[in-house]
């Protein structure tokens, strides 16, 4: 397998779990910097955009700039451009999530809507659902920025949308999801970052989404628990499973850079 050349954390319940660092992060990342190995932050989260989590992860100690933050609000954007949509879309998320298709370029419109797209809408009113759900069966294409049922904190997530939806419409079929584990972020993620997908070590604490991830397109695998008990892994297995994150600061930190 070739040799690694870029270490990619997941965030909520990886790093941190509601705003806290997990112990040994701060350190880990400090090391990371002094290294050959490239990293990044990725998250499925939509509901702010890449600047924003670049604030809030600099607010908390970590060093970093604004290219090593890649979240499914940016791969959303690939994807909505490679597949013709838009530029006017029905944006179920929230107000941020908005903002940042606006500064591409996509226009927020229920009239006029050429897809619905689905975020992690916190803001979610029953007036955006109605509006969605009309456009739903009217046949409007749908497509997600990520397809996670519930959000680290137990908040439902824009995967219970799209189970939503298939309910409301029997036979809808949800055209393309933008982020972990689809394709539309890898293709990001090697532009970005300059390296091949099995060159990346992907760190998660979801086998649905971080591990099946690097299951689907090759990549070295960490699986994080951070004190949860172990999930049922099927066919994605980790390379590698450890209780607590920091212990990649030390215990295992030869290894990740022998990779």
């Amino acid at each position: 397998m070739a040799r690694s050349k870029l270490i990619l954390f997941d965030l909520d319940g990886t790093l941190y779990l509601v705003g806290k660092l997990f112990p040994g992060v701060i350190e880990l990342i400090e090391k990371l910097s002094r290294s050959d190995l490239q990293y990044g932050f990725l998250t499925n989260n939509s509901s702010i955009g890449p600047g924003d989590y670049y604030h809030k992860l600099k607010d908390l100690g970590l060093k970093l700039q604004p290219h090593n933050v890649v979240t499914s609000c940016e791969a959303t954007c690939l994807m909505l451009r490679s597949l013709g949509l838009g530029p006017e879309i029905y944006i179920l998320g929230t107000r941020k999530f908005r903002q940042y298709l606006a500064s591409q370029g996509f226009r927020h419109s229920y009239a006029r809507a050429k897809a619905l797209l689905v975020g992690f809408d916190t803001e979610l009113t029953y007036r955006k659902l109605t509006e969605a759900t009309r456009l739903v069966l009217a046949g409007v294409p749908i497509v997600a920025s990520h397809p996670d049922l519930i959000c680290p904190g137990d908040l439902p997530d824009a995967g219970m949308l799209l189970e939503y939806f298939k309910a409301a419409c029997p036979g809808t079929i949800i055209q393309a999801i933008a982020g972990k584990p689809h394709r539309w972020l890898v293709e990001m993620l090697e532009q970005r970052f300059q390296v091949r997908r099995e060159e990346i070590i992907m760190v998660g604490d979801r086998v649905n989404t971080d591990m099946r991830f690097a299951w689907n397109f090759g990549m070295r695998s960490i699986l994080v628990l951070n004190g949860q008990p172990q999930p049922e892994l099927g066919e994605n297995t980790p390379d590698l499973i450890l209780p607590e994150i920091g212990q990649l600061t030390e215990q295992y930190w030869p290894l990740i850079n022998s990779w």
